[in-house]
Order: structure tokens, then C-alpha cells, then sequence
């Protein structure tokens, strides 16, 4: 592998971007080193660290600062160099999940390249490891345009069949996952039995919710933020309490118990970042949140952030839940399971859950508007569930 890259420090507001000769004997093109020295590149990552991209069978022509590392542009195509945060196992899995995902068909995944050892970690001289994924050039799914949103659930609908012929060879869960299952055994059972990681992470926030309400109950003098809070938690903590026992209804042990048995596994993070359109092609990023769930949870996440910036529109909701059914249907169960996660207050305990274990002396002015749209937008969103329940 060829690197080419030259020391470059420059102005942050000039933006100097430096563009080898074409013509020069090494063909190097278009080599742009702009808008910040390479040495504060990502976490921790510099010019140093490019030095192991000597290890892997490509050419790099362009590096450019993006997604928490350096972006290359070489010659088998764009990719994205990064530095492990996380022990060897956690990338081991994720590339365990990307490579059955590519090649049971679905190709345009951030799958990782392997080094010429042939390994997908690799360190410097320093000890610290890196990775290279393949990468995308193309544009965010752009959650202003109903088109976007309906290519990006029809997608969602195609990963998922995937995932469905791949849960049933693969084995690996998450870290995350494996300390979940840990904590599961010290919880309390939950009524109509059988203990899932969805019914036990919302019960867990139903709880979060009550200590943060006791708090500011016992808080004599309160800011603005937490007069808003205290006044609106008592409401939102029973919508949370309904959600819970509707999620703990026999209605839905069958279906909960199945994909806990069978492996069913879920992105975990489908969201509009993770989603490029490219070429033509709709690419799906950062497996690194995958987990053992039923699949409905992955539509039920992206929906309620698109939602919470469409003011709750009825009609958008249910065009989402057209262009997914179409591709994989939802069953009746999936529709009522689809309702009762809508029925949990889920941004407001974010609000909540951010302010609890913040420092509560200052409390971000960004903060507290996000919990005035919160409490604004909850009368169009019991609207919405109306629809639903």
C-alpha cells in the first residue's frame, strides 16, 4: 500500500486545501489536507496514526476529517480509518453481524477491511489499534423529505429480512448486551412472566422517572426548568406506567419470548445518520448497537424522532408504516406492540433522564426548550396513539 500525505498546518478560517500536481510522476491526485492539522484528527488520532494505513492493500488519494476519524478516498473505493475505544471483542462481533448481513445479499453495509495479516484490528507502534470500514460518499437521509423517509423505512423493512436469515446462524450479542442480561437477573420478574430486555429497559425508565420526580418534589427552591419539570412529570410518569403494563400484557409474551428465543436480532441504532443514500444505493451504518430484539423496536425509534420534528403528523406516521409493511408485513401483534412503545413518554424521560444525571447548578438553555416542545407537542402526540391504542 502506497501512502501519500504531506504535513500541512493551516488556518482554520482561510480553509486551505492543498492539491498535489496530477501530472507528477506518482499520480497523486487530489490530495486535500484542509481546514485543521491532521494531529487533532478524532479521538487522539494524527498524521502519526495514518502511518498504519501502510498495513492494508489500498491506495489512499484524499484524507479528510469526518465521523470521529479520517475519511479516505482511495483506489478500491471511500473508506473510514478510526481508532478502537472499545475491546477487540466488540469490533469482532460487528464485523461477525456486517459480513453475514453482506453476504446474504444486502452489500451496502460498513463492513471491515482486513489488514494484509488479514486481521481487522491493527496497531501502531505505540500499542494503540485502529480500523478501517468501508465507507460511503452520498448525502443523510434528510428528514424534511417524505421521500427520503419512505426509502429509508422501506430499507429498514429489507435489512430486517436479512437480519431474520442471519439470526439464525449467529450467536453474538453485544457487550452491552451481555451486561444487560447480567442486571436482568437481579431485577424483579414483571407480571405475565418472562423477562425481555424491552420490557426491562422500559421499566427501568418508568422507575428513573419516579426517583427524578421524588427530587424535585423535595427540592425547595426550584429553577424555571424544574418548575416546568415538576409541574408535567406527574402526568408523563403515568402515561409511562400505562406503557409499562400494556408492554406487560400476556398480548404480547408470545411474540416477545419468540425473538428472544429465535435470535432476532435489531440494528439498535437506525436513525437518519446511519442512513446513506449513494449512487443510487442505500447504504446502512454503525451496526455497533445491535441487539437481540424484536425487529418492530428498530421502526418504533426511527418513527418517534422523525415524528417528534413532524409535530406528530398523523398521515407522515402512518405513510412510514405503509412503506414498511409492503416489504415485510407487520402482524396484528407487532401493530398493538408498535403502539404500546408510542404510548411510553420516551422524550420526556430523555429530558428528565439528562437533567438527573447532569449538573443540576446549570441547566442548559437548550435544555429547557427541548422540554417546553416536549410538553407542547404531548397533546398531538396523545392524538397520534389514539390512532393506534
Amino acid at each position: 500500500m502506497r501512502l501519500f500525505f504531506t504535513r500541512l498546518f493551516v488556518s482554520e478560517r482561510k480553509q486551505i486545501a492543498m492539491i498535489a500536481d496530477e501530472k507528477s510522476p506518482a499520480r497523486i491526485s487530489h490530495r486535500i489536507f484542509a481546514t485543521r492539522s491532521l494531529r487533532n484528527v478524532g479521538n487522539g488520532m494524527n498524521e502519526k496514526s495514518l502511518e498504519v494505513l501502510k498495513q492494508y492493500d489500498f491506495e489512499v488519494n484524499r484524507v479528510l476529517r469526518g465521523r470521529g476519524g479520517m475519511i479516505l478516498n482511495t483506489d478500491r473505493g471511500v473508506k473510514l480509518f478510526l481508532e478502537c475505544v472499545k475491546s477487540d471483542k466488540y469490533y469482532e462481533r460487528e464485523n461477525d453481524i456486517t459480513r453475514r448481513v453482506a453476504d446474504s445479499g444486502f452489500l451496502w453495509v460498513d463492513t471491515y477491511v482486513q489488514n494484509s495479516s488479514g486481521e481487522i484490528l491493527t496497531p501502531d507502534e505505540d500499542g494503540r489499534r485502529f480500523y478501517v470500514k468501508d465507507w460511503y460518499e452520498g448525502k443523510e437521509c434528510n428528514v424534511r423529505d417524505l421521500k427520503d423517509l419512505c426509502r429509508a423505512v422501506q430499507t429498514l423493512a429489507q435489512l430486517h429480512l436479512v437480519l431474520l436469515e442471519v439470526a439464525g446462524e449467529f450467536s453474538g450479542t453485544t457487550e452491552e448486551q451481555n451486561e444487560k442480561d447480567v442486571k436482568a437477573k437481579a431485577l424483579s420478574g414483571i407480571e405475565a412472566g418472562g423477562e425481555t430486555q424491552l420490557r426491562l429497559m422500559y421499566t427501568r425508565h418508568m422507575k428513573e422517572l419516579k426517583l427524578t420526580g421524588n427530587y424535585l418534589k423535595n427540592k425547595k427552591k426550584k429553577s424555571e426548568f424544574e418548575q416546568l419539570a415538576y409541574k408535567n412529570i406527574g402526568g408523563f410518569f403515568s402515561e409511562a406506567e400505562k406503557a409499562v403494563q400494556l408492554l406487560a400484557g400476556p398480548q404480547f409474551q408470545e411474540r416477545l419470548s419468540y425473538a428472544k428465543k429465535t435470535g432476532e436480532l435489531c440494528h439498535g441504532s437506525y436513525n437518519y445518520h446511519n442512513i446513506i443514500f449513494s449512487n443510487g444505493n442505500t447504504a446502512v451504518t454503525n451496526f455497533d448497537k445491535y441487539k437481540n430484539e424484536c425487529q418492530i423496536s428498530d421502526l418504533y425509534q426511527f418513527m418517534r424522532k422523525i415524528l417528534e420534528k413532524y409535530d406528530w403528523d398523523i398521515q407522515t406516521a402512518y405513510k412510514m408504516m405503509e412503506e414498511y409493511d409492503k416489504i415485510k408485513p407487520v402482524s396484528d401483534t407487532e401493530r398493538a406492540l408498535l403502539a404500546a412503545l408510542f404510548a411510553f413518554p420516551e422524550k420526556f424521560w430523555k429530558v428528565m433522564n439528562y437533567y438527573f444525571n447532569s449538573n443540576k447548578a446549570w441547566i442548559p438553555p437548550k435544555t429547557k426548550e427541548k422540554l417546553e416542545k416536549v410538553v407542547q407537542q404531548n397533546e398531538k402526540r396523545q392524538k397520534f396513539l389514539e390512532t393506534l391504542l
